[in-house]
């Protein structure tokens, strides 16, 4: 063989490594964007949850009485030990 062939050869082996190298980056980087969007989509659902049930308890808090409504009574008030 010549030189010229040992060269290409050599060009194409070094031409593949490369490729298989930026393959192999190219699947993590997948892994990766795969794995932040189920981050992303759980603390979606997260916050979700949280606004409802922020929600809820604004709901309530604006069913209670006011305190003109109805004044506290320490009889209505039931004991710790009970």
């Amino acid at each position: 063989m010549s030189d010229k062939e040992l060269t290409l050869e050599a060009q194409v082996k070094d031409l593949a490594s490369r490729v298989m190298e930026l393959e192999s980056r190219e699947a993590f980087h997948e892994y990766t964007v795969e794995n932040l969007n189920q981050t992303i989509i759980r603390q979606q659902e997260m916050l979700d949850r949280l606004v409802r049930v922020s929600q809820q308890l604004i709901d309530k808090v604006k069913e209670m009485p006011s305190s003109e409504e109805k004044a506290w009574s320490a009889d209505e008030e039931v004991p710790p030990h009970y």
